[in-house]
């Protein structure tokens, strides 16, 4: 009956003027951003690439079953928006940014206000509840990640260990339409109202009356946003690791939270564990970029295809990223510069012998005199734009403080 209910409002929300018009500026904002990220990718790989108001619309689409999706586990769970502090976790949010801008993270904010009231009693707020939205919220990002986070990556170059190699730019921003609960007293329930099991809300207050309590369904807009470099794996082996590992950090989140309602003692440990959690997440991802070998880098004989833009001549002839091709029309070619200038003078039937995976191939384009063949290939050293791969974690600030304490105490 509940879901019903939320389903009948969230589609009433959805064809109000009002929502359409907020939900059509989301989705300029979101397209404006993937512009950004086109444009910057085409600066340093000197390319044109039109993709993003596609990408703009999968992500708005997705984020509505996100959304959905979303709102079920709000109410599953029982948040009350009025309990948590949803105001001052925005500006603790806002504030962490100028920290750094990737601290625009509830992660962060939630954990910071949980730890604040602890301590301080400010704000009055409900730290499991808090935290279980900050759970929610993830989770519903790592299922996002693993359905869109690979989808339309915009190729870099990236200088990593001072050698620069070729990669993707995974970002990813998906507006999302919330039916939430609003607490509105004590009372009992009239007409129109939907009587709860007693299993429900999951997360229990220390009020005995809390169960008795009457919400209202309330729409909110939020959006969220997933963004990572690779060099070291494809797009879609890192988007599902990405998934897997934030996944992993808002169910262990969830359960402490559902936990820390029922005892106490642990609201220390959820609070703690959101912000470090989190911090882990993107550590284990940096770890994986550090240590593994890049994949996009010139190899001993031939031409490395980084990327291929669609709809052009090369992806219609089959070419891939990570191909290797080592002829044209029978010219050997070693450098990018040289492909380059076959394929500028080349067109209608080509033959490319390729070596993709180990395996020779070969391929057949086609094209008309001028225009791109869509090749975009890895770097070489001497390029002069490219991004600067930059471990800054709060573990790594940590290991060098320990690292200067070591060393303090062995010299005194």
């Amino acid at each position: 009956m509940l879901l019903a209910l939320m389903g009948q409002k969230l589609l009433e929300i959805i064809v109000t003027p009002l929502f359409l018009g907020i939900y059509l500026l989301l989705f300029v904002l979101v397209a404006w951003q993937y512009k950004r990220l086109e444009d910057m990718s085409g600066k340093l790989l000197n390319t044109t690439r039109r993709s993003y108001l596609g990408a703009a619309l999968v992500s708005t689409l997705l984020g509505l079953a996100g959304g959905l999706l979303g709102s079920v586990l709000l109410i599953l769970v029982g948040i009350d928006l009025l309990s948590v502090g949803i105001i001052y976790l925005w500006i603790v949010a806002l504030l962490l940014m100028f920290i750094n801008q990737r601290f625009l993270c509830f992660a962060y904010a939630g954990g910071l206000l949980s730890l604040l009231s602890l301590l301080l009693g400010y704000p009055d707020i409900d730290i499991p509840q808090l935290l279980a939205l900050v759970a929610v919220l993830h989770m519903v990002e790592s299922l996002l990640i693993m359905a869109n986070g690979h989808l339309n990556p915009v190729p870099v170059y990236v200088k990593k260990g001072g050698h620069i190699s070729g990669g993707f730019n995974l970002q990813k921003f998906w507006p999302m339409p919330l039916i939430a609960l609003i607490s509105i007293g004590y009372m009992d329930i009239g007409s129109g109202g939907v009587s709860m099991p007693d299993w429900w809300p999951l997360i229990k207050g220390y009020s005995p009356e809390s169960a008795q309590q009457v919400y209202v369904l309330m729409p909110v807009l939020a959006i969220l946003g997933y963004g990572e470099i690779t060099t070291t794996s494809s797009p879609g082996q890192k988007a599902r690791e990405s998934a897997l590992y934030l996944f992993m950090f808002s169910l262990i989140l969830l359960l402490l939270s559902l936990a820390s309602s029922r005892w106490a003692p642990l609201l220390w440990l959820a609070a703690l564990f959101s912000p470090l959690g989190h911090e882990m997440v993107i550590w284990m991802g940096m770890r994986s970029e550090r240590n593994r070998h890049s994949l996009y880098v010139r190899p001993a004989q031939g031409v490395m295809i980084l990327d291929v833009r669609p709809g052009t001549p090369a992806a219609q002839a089959g070419l891939r990223s990570r191909d290797i091709v080592l002829q044209v029309n029978g010219m050997a070619v070693n450098h990018p510069d040289e492909l380059a200038n076959i394929l500028q003078w080349a067109w209608q039937g080509l033959q490319i012998k390729i070596l993709r995976a180990q395996r020779p191939v070969t391929l057949y384009m086609e094209r008309r005199k001028g225009g791109s063949a869509g090749i975009i290939p890895v770097p070489e050293d001497n390029i002069p734009r490219y991004l600067v791969f930059k471990d800054d974690t709060i573990f790594l600030t940590a290991r060098r403080w320990w690292r200067c304490l070591k060393k303090r105490l062995s010299d005194s």
